[in-house]
């Protein structure tokens, strides 16, 4: 009884083990860092303290896997003077961006570099709508008016940050903003499932840059932090995954699965006594058992004066 414990205690241990500044074995590291280089590619190329349009709209049951990802993708456009606008086409997404909102106001970020658009609903049709009127009338301040000067429409901004997870995510914004907007540069944030669906149009050019894997967004995170400059804030960064605490876990499931299988097997076994299982319950053997008399499965002692075969 004793053994699940202390496997929990041990998952929840190794949570707290970090690779530290020097990487090394417990480090998701990938050797593999084209697409983290096509990300920060795009990002330096933009102009100087560039319009960036960032559609929150992830899952919260799938959020965890890439806020990491997100926040750093804020720390390096913050590093290069960017002004933010945030805008949220699900309820979900609206929650989520509220939050970290808040985190960039906390770490320091003003008004003048952040831009709250608030969520606008319809679906698809409410991002349509929001490719030429994007800015809300309560909206103000020097980033809003500068949006406004703009066209106040997605085209006033120099690159997307679309962080998806949900339905409204990269692939609503290809098919209804980029073929509207086909000159704006769009860079997506998705988790792990999403990678199939949203690989075939990084190929095509519709988006500029993907981050859809657990081992990507970490190495993306490492790379952001490696050059990290003091024009970030005071905010906490986020740590790497810990690879020894996602291994454990994995260990943990697959000796729970093992151990209720073989117990699966091994009770069929002992039910079935090496035979074929009945589902009925054996009947006792005695005296008259054949005949339906006392100690027959019915448990009924035979009458007197009844057929020995218990006939009518």
């Amino acid at each position: 009884m004793l053994a699940p414990v202390a496997l929990l205690a041990l998952l929840g241990l190794a949570a707290f083990v970090r690779p530290g500044d020097g990487g090394g074995p417990l480090l998701l590291a990938n050797p593999d860092r084209s697409r983290v280089s096509e990300v920060r590619a795009v990002m330096a190329r933009l102009p100087e303290t560039p319009l960036v349009l960032v559609g929150l709209d992830p899952d919260l049951g799938t959020y965890a896997e890439i806020r990491a990802v997100v926040r750093a993708a804020f720390d390096d456009l913050r590093a290069r003077h960017a002004r933010l606008a945030v805008i949220s086409f699900t309820p979900e997404g609206r929650a989520v961006a509220a939050a970290e909102i808040d985190r960039l106001e906390r770490s320091g970020v003003g008004s003048d570099a952040l831009l709250d658009l608030g969520f606008i609903a319809g679906a698809e049709a409410g991002m349509v709508r929001a490719v030429t009127d994007l800015v809300p009338d309560e909206a103000v301040g020097t980033l809003a008016d500068d949006v406004r000067q703009a066209g106040g429409g997605m085209g006033a901004f120099d690159l997307a940050l679309v962080i998806g997870g949900g339905d409204l995510g990269p692939r609503s914004w290809v098919e209804q903003v980029s073929t509207r907007l086909p000159a704006l540069p769009i860079i997506a944030i998705a988790p792990t499932f999403a990678q199939p669906e949203l690989a075939p149009y990084l190929r095509t050019g519709q988006l500029v840059a993907l981050l859809a894997t657990l081992r990507d967004g970490a190495a993306y995170v490492a790379a952001v932090g490696d050059a990290a400059t003091p024009t970030l804030g005071n905010a906490p960064r986020e740590r790497v995954p810990s690879a020894l605490a996602m291994l454990l876990g994995m260990l943990l499931a697959l000796a729970v699965l093992a151990v209720a299988v073989a117990a699966g097997l091994g009770g069929g076994s002992r039910a079935g006594g090496g035979g074929q299982w009945t589902g009925r319950r054996p009947a006792t053997v005695g005296p008259g058992a054949e005949g339906g008399g006392p100690g027959a499965e019915g448990g009924q002692p035979q009458a007197a004066g009844e057929p020995a075969g218990g006939a009518e």
